[in-house]
C-alpha cells in the first residue's frame, strides 16, 4: 500500500488552511507548563476541536523534550463497532503541515502475532487519531506513527499490545477525552476522580469518565506502564471556551514517567520547599494549621502523589513522616506530612519554634510501589538496587519502610535489609514465607 491519505476532519476539527493550521498548532504547543528534561514514556492527549482542547493536546505532545523515534496512538472509536484493535492499510498520512509516514513493519507485526487487523473503515472517520497528527507533524516533521483504533477489547490486549511495541525511543499517546455533556459541577467531580485514578496508577476508568479509558487502563495493566509516575500537566472543560455550563466536555493531559526519571521542573521543586517551609512555620510558629488555596498551584503540583518530608537538625534526624500511596494533591500532602514530622514523630519531641531556624527540609516524591519477589533472602539481596531502591517490607502485622536516602547511611543491602527489618519490629535474621517486599524510588530535593 502507497496511498498517502489526507486528513478527514480538516475543516471541522481543525484548520484545513495550513497557515491557520500551524497557528493554532504553535497556540496549543505554548501552553506547557514547566518540565523537565526527561522524556516520558508515554502522554494523554486531548481529542477535540482544537478551538476547545487544541491546548490539551499541546501540553501532552509539547511535554515531550526529545524526538522520539515513533509515536503510537491509542484512540477508542467513535463511530465504528468492531472487534478487537485494528490499524489503516494506507502507509502515510498528509497532515497538512508535512508527511508522516506509517510504521508498516510494526503493523504487520502485530497482525501476525494477532494483537491487531488492518479495517480502513475504523480509521475513515476517527477524530482521535487525526486530531494528533498536525502537531506530530510540527513537533517532528516525518514522525513514524503507529495508529490504533480500539473496537470492542480489554485492556489485557491494548496491555500486550504496548508491551510488544515498547522499546527506547517509542512514545505511547493516549488519546482521550474525560466527562461528556454532564454540567460544570458534575463534570468537575468526573474528572478529579479521573485524575485521581490516572495519578494513582489505577486500571478502573470507565468509559464515562473518560472515552479512552481502554487505552488508559491498558496502560495501567502493562508490563511496561507500571510503576511509572504521571504528572498532571493540566485539566478543564469546554465551558471555559463556550461558556455554557450546563453541558461540557473535559479535557486534561498528562505524562508518564520512567521510575527513575525526575519529573518535577525545578519551579515547582523551589513552590513545593518554600510551600513546605511556610506550613511549618505557621503550625510550629503559630500554633494555627496552614491554609493551602489549592487552585492556586501550578497543575504539576495539584495532582495526587506520595510524599515524605524529612527535618533535619545539625545533620542529625528530627523527623520524618510521610505516605506510600498517593491519597492527596501533591502539594497538600507535602503540608501535611511536614507538620506531621515537625509534631508527630514518635521517636522525637516535637518540634518548637526555637528549633525552626535550625532545621532543614527534604521532600521525597515516591513512585508506585511494585512488588520485590524473592523466595529466599538471599535472593531478596541479589534483586536490590542498593543506591536507588526504597524498601516496603511487610509480615502478618509488622510493616516498615526504608526511603532510598537511606542508602547515604547504609550503602551495604544486607545492612539496609536488616535496618528495614528491625524498624517493622522484627529479629534481623527474621525470613518466612509470608515475608513481602515491595520497591519504589523517590525524587528527592532539599533546601540549599
Amino acid at each position: 500500500m502507497t496511498e498517502t491519505r489526507a486528513l478527514r476532519f480538516a475543516g471541522s476539527f481543525f484548520p484545513r488552511d495550513p497557515v491557520a493550521l500551524r497557528a493554532a498548532v504553535t497556540e496549543g504547543l505554548a501552553q506547557v507548563p514547566a518540565v523537565t528534561e526527561a522524556q516520558p514514556r508515554a502522554v494523554i492527549s486531548a481529542h477535540a476541536g482544537y478551538s476547545y482542547s487544541g491546548r490539551f493536546t499541546g501540553m501532552a505532545i509539547g511535554s515531550v523534550p526529545s524526538r522520539p523515534k515513533r509515536v503510537v496512538v491509542l484512540s477508542p472509536s467513535h463511530r465504528h463497532r468492531f472487534q478487537g484493535v485494528a490499524f489503516p492499510p494506507w502507509a502515510a498520512y498528509d497532515t497538512g503541515l508535512g508527511v508522516l509516514p506509517l510504521d508498516r513493519p510494526a503493523l504487520i507485526d502485530l497482525a501476525a502475532k494477532g494483537l491487531a487487523s488492518e479495517d480502513a473503515a475504523a480509521h475513515d472517520n476517527e477524530h482521535g487519531i487525526e486530531t494528533q497528527l498536525p502537531f506530530l507533524a510540527a513537533r517532528w516533521p516525518g514522525m513514524p506513527v503507529v495508529p490504533l483504533v480500539m473496537g470492542a477489547t480489554d485492556a489485557a490486549q491494548v496491555a500486550a499490545i504496548i508491551d510488544h511495541l515498547a522499546s527506547d525511543g517509542t512514545l505511547f499517546l493516549l488519546s482521550s477525552d474525560l466527562s461528556h455533556f454532564l454540567n460544570d459541577t458534575n463534570a468537575k467531580a468526573s474528572d478529579a476522580t479521573a485524575a485521581e485514578k490516572i495519578e494513582r496508577g489505577e486500571t478502573g476508568l470507565t468509559g464515562a469518565q473518560a472515552c479512552g479509558a481502554m487505552a488508559i487502563n491498558g496502560w495501567m495493566a502493562s508490563t511496561t506502564g507500571q510503576g511509572t509516575k504521571a504528572l498532571r500537566l493540566g485539566m478543564g472543560n469546554s465551558g471555559a471556551v463556550t461558556k455554557d455550563l450546563s453541558r461540557v466536555v473535559g479535557y486534561g493531559a498528562w505524562a508518564f514517567y520512567g521510575i527513575d526519571a525526575d519529573m518535577l521542573a525545578d519551579r515547582h521543586r523551589a513552590t513545593l520547599l518554600r510551600m513546605s517551609r511556610q506550613a511549618l512555620e505557621i503550625r510550629v510558629g503559630r500554633g494555627t494549621a496552614p491554609k493551602l488555596a489549592t487552585g492556586s498551584f501550578a497543575a504539576p503540583l495539584q495532582g495526587q502523589a506520595a510524599t515524605f518530608v524529612t527535618l533535619t537538625q545539625g545533620g542529625r534526624l528530627r523527623g520524618c513522616i510521610g505516605m506510600l500511596a498517593a491519597r492527596r494533591p501533591m502539594m497538600a500532602d507535602v503540608a501535611v506530612n511536614t507538620q506531621k514530622a515537625a509534631l508527630e514523630d514518635p521517636r522525637f519531641p516535637p518540634v518548637t519554634p526555637a528549633d525552626l531556624p535550625d532545621l532543614s527540609i527534604k521532600i521525597a516524591v515516591l513512585s508506585r510501589a511494585a512488588p520485590l519477589s524473592a523466595s529466599t533472602e538471599a535472593e531478596a539481596l541479589e534483586r536490590i538496587e542498593a543506591g536507588k531502591d526504597g524498601l516496603i517490607l511487610q509480615d502478618g502485622a509488622h510493616r516498615g519502610t526504608l526511603l532510598p536516602a537511606v542508602w547515604e547511611s547504609l550503602p551495604d543491602p544486607v545492612a539496609f535489609l536488616r535496618a528495614l527489618k528491625r524498624k517493622a519490629g522484627l529479629p534481623e535474621d527474621h525470613w518466612s514465607d509470608s515475608l513481602r517486599l515491595m520497591r519504589y524510588r523517590a525524587e528527592t530535593f532539599g533546601e540549599s
